[in-house]
């Protein structure tokens, strides 16, 4: 019969204290822990979603220091949960940034490190037009304590940097009476998301820290035709015809009072230029 002595017992606890400690989800596990504290406040995570369109011509040039500072971000960052980089499939000159922060001191910190001052310095010979910007908390899911990490330490080789991935990134702009309705129904379309398409890795929903009226859609597809799929399900149109009349056209964003004109310059449904494939996407 093994005996474990109680020596031996503390050497297994060590070690496996040390491997958590230099796993790639030690922050993951870190939340988890707080937000489960007994008197801990649930607290809201700190999403910054970014439209960006560039130069013609200038895209690879864009792509390589979006990767420097995505990649940096996430790797060297302890409060940078993700950093990821979408580009549009039809406009190949319009892309997306979600970038997810523990809170609000984490994104000040990111804007301090030097490569955002690389990406500051090159960036404005890269984009067409100013960045739009929109600063969000999370209300799918509701928990800090969700897995928002994308690094797990997966393999890298350039077969999973191909953008096998499809991603929607989408501001919803509705009127001041109908943002919890629209909240309520869209956060029932990303359960129903979820647990039934087998397709669907990822769907968050973040409001407008300033604008509630501004609910922003990031999903995450396995490929383009798990969207297509996602796109012809029950409770996808359970969601359109509950939501159709909850647009604000009155809102000081619409184009030419139609709020959709401006939704369309914004939204980004295209490939995952960062992460990689194999990187984590599911909440």
């Amino acid at each position: 019969r093994n005996t474990i002595t109680p020596w031996l017992a503390s050497a297994m606890i060590a070690t496996a204290a040390s491997r958590i400690a230099r796993h790639p989800l030690q922050r993951m596990v870190r939340s988890h822990a707080t937000v489960a504290g007994v008197g801990a406040p649930e607290k809201s995570i700190y999403a910054v979603m970014v439209a960006l369109k560039v130069k013609p011509g200038m895209e690879e040039k864009f792509i390589e220091a979006a990767l420097d500072d995505a990649g940096c971000s996430v790797r060297d960052e302890p409060g940078c949960r993700r950093f990821d980089v979408v580009q549009d499939n039809k406009d190949k000159t319009k892309f997306a940034f979600c970038e997810i922060y523990d809170d609000e001191a984490a994104f000040t910190a990111h804007k301090d490190t030097p490569h955002f001052a690389r990406w500051k310095e090159s960036s404005p010979n890269l984009l067409a037009e100013k960045e739009k910007v929109t600063f969000c908390k999370n209300v799918f899911p509701a928990s800090k304590g969700a897995n928002w990490d994308s690094d797990r330490g997966a393999a890298d080789h350039k077969y999973f940097k191909s953008g096998s991935l499809a991603l929607i990134h989408a501001p919803h702009y509705v009127k001041k009476d109908c943002v919890d309705g629209f909240i309520e129904a869209i956060c029932e379309d990303a359960r129903d998301s979820i647990s039934e398409e087998p397709g669907c890795l990822r769907f968050d929903v973040l409001q407008a820290v300033d604008d509630p009226q501004c609910l922003y859609l990031y999903e995450v597809y396995s490929n383009h035709d798990a969207f297509e799929y996602h796109c012809g399900t029950p409770h996808i149109d359970k969601w359109k015809a509950a939501v159709k009349d909850m647009y604000d056209d009155s809102h000081p964003n619409a184009i030419d009072g139609k709020i959709a004109a401006y939704q369309d310059e914004i939204i980004r449904i295209g490939r995952n230029v960062f992460p990689p494939d194999n990187w984590e996407y599911k909440p």
